[in-house]
């Protein structure tokens, strides 16, 4: 039977448990973004740009504007059916740094840490940095960079998340979701509103990649012609500790803010 909360012994959340209510939100928030004209529909169904990144970001954005909490957490839905499949009611549960899996908990940190800037924002202002998550411009003319600085750590966030197998594999559903639940309705029963179908799919495994992969007998036998030519280049690395120090997070995070410094000034 599966934990959901935190027991004395120090359990914490199923990462099941997490997966689930982080899609239903993100239905949600992409069915919302669609019928306030912050993603267009065809936008949603050929998933163009980086809608992968898009989403994820737009419903943390969203998550933060709901937290009612100190330090944030996150309310969860209640969970429908227990482990053996059969109905039940469990009690309101929050996510937060106490019952966190750890694969998470560098998301959730990011994430609390931007809700109390998001908050502090004036509506127009949250409004712009919704806009901005989306690729829009702003609507106010003088911005103020510290919106453009939360969008780039939501996104940042929202990139480690687009990469785990286990989001890909049901983005597209969430996309279909949000076209099916967000339409707007026809005014005339004789002509129905038009139908979507999302064309997301999923960027090839790992596993694929090795699949399609040439065969190890061609690899060896390029590897033993190179090493035994005469004019074969060999390239030495410098040693580890010559290496300059490098900080993914931080200089992507740099190049989101530049990124999104340009789009808001077009």
């Amino acid at each position: 039977m599966q934990t959901y909360t935190r027991s004395s012994s120090g359990s914490f959340l199923s990462e099941e448990y997490i997966q689930d209510a982080f899609h239903s939100y993100l239905k949600s928030s992409l069915t919302q973004a669609r019928i306030e004209k912050l993603l267009d529909t065809d936008v949603l169904s050929s998933a163009e740009g980086d809608l992968m990144i898009t989403g994820p970001a737009l419903c943390l954005y969203l998550a933060a504007l709901r937290c009612t909490t100190n330090p944030p957490s996150v309310p969860l839905p209640r969970r429908r059916k227990n482990s053996n499949g059969t109905s039940t009611t469990s009690t309101p549960t929050d996510l937060s740094m106490e019952n966190c899996p750890p694969a998470f908990r560098s998301f959730l940190s990011v994430w609390a840490r931007c809700v109390p800037p998001i908050q502090a924002l004036t509506p127009e202002h949250q409004h712009d940095l919704a806009r901005i998550i989306c690729g829009l411009d702003p609507l106010t003319v003088t911005l103020s960079e510290d919106v453009y600085g939360i969008a780039a750590d939501l996104r940042a966030v929202a990139i480690e998340i687009s990469q785990r197998r286990s989001f890909q594999d049901r983005y597209a559903s969430d996309l279909q979701a949000a076209l099916d639940g967000g339409g707007v309705p026809s005014t005339s029963s004789s002509t129905p509103s038009p139908s979507f179908k999302a064309s997301f799919v999923p960027p090839p495994s790992y596993e694929d990649v090795q699949h399609n992969s040439p065969s190890p007998s061609l690899t060896s036998s390029a590897y033993s012609s190179a090493h035994s030519s005469p004019n074969a280049q060999v390239i030495n690395l410098p040693p580890q500790g010559q290496l300059p120090p490098q900080d993914a997070t931080e200089g992507l995070k740099l190049d989101l803010c530049k990124e999104l410094r340009i789009l808001g000034t077009v």
